[in-house]
């Protein structure tokens, strides 16, 4: 058997989404320095990464995990279903009291609006039977600008009028089904959680920077976007339990 080159160690890496530090490899049980996804500094000979590809600090971050483990819910904790309302890409998260305990996102691929606001409603369903939240937050919709050529054209009165049939459509189906539900305005969150920035890139980039800073995870705008919705409600939970208890 030839001997592995270093170059074949770093395309192995890489493709799994890690980073090779080192610069000289010689065997399968030589300590290598090397970087996770999730940024973490790791050492670990190639042959045992190989294996499993485990990052042993993300191992100890309860949230890194592969798929969307349904976790039980405590007796008397309140669960909270966060979701950035969308009828394309949409992120979700799960918090127990104010401890995140998994997110994720939804991408809905249908053609026409009405199909992806009826698979979103459906999806919502499912997301309800399977965590069985004490509440379902979902952010609120605002019109948005935007600009070709110069000039604004309807795109944005298009995005919002179908966001706001989503809207209704989820409150309906929370109405009907008997489940609490709360609209976040996306000025209060942000407020909330200290997001920064002059433009709405800025600052779903510094929502996400947030996120990597609080649990140590990297996440994608959408989700960024739900975990902080949750976050903002949970937190405002805590403190009316705490002012019903005095």
């Amino acid at each position: 058997m030839s001997k592995i080159k270093i170059e074949e160690v770093r395309k192995d890496l890489e493709e799994n989404g890690w980073e090779l530090i080192s610069n000289k490899y010689e065997n399968l049980q030589s300590e290598l320095s090397m970087k996770c996804p999730e940024g973490h500094n790791v050492y670990l000979p190639y042959g045992k990464w190989r294996k499993t590809h485990k990052c042993p600090i993300c191992e100890k971050n309860p949230l890194i995990e592969i798929g969307h483990k349904i976790v039980p819910k405590n007796k008397n904790t309140v669960r909270i279903l966060a979701i950035d309302d969308a009828t394309r890409v949409s992120g979700w998260a799960i918090f127990d009291g104010e401890k995140l305990i998994q997110y994720g996102k939804i991408e809905l691929t249908h053609a026409s609006s009405i199909e992806r606001i009826n698979a979103m409603k459906l999806w919502v369903l499912n997301m309800v039977n399977m965590w069985n939240p004490d509440i379902v937050a979902i952010e609120d919709i605002q019109l948005q600008k935007f600009e070709r050529n110069g000039g604004e054209n309807s795109e944005g009165i298009m995005t919002f009028k179908i966001l706001a049939q989503l809207q209704g459509v989820l409150l309906d189906f929370f109405y009907e089904n008997g489940i609490k539900s709360e609209i976040v305005h996306v000025s209060v969150w942000r407020k909330f959680c200290d997001i920064k920035g002059k433009s709405r890139s800025d600052k779903k980039k510094s929502a996400q920077l947030k996120i990597k800073d609080w649990y140590d995870i990297s996440v994608t705008q959408d989700e960024a976007d739900a975990i902080c919705i949750g976050r903002y409600v949970a937190n405002k939970k805590q403190k009316t339990q705490i002012l019903e208890w005095n």
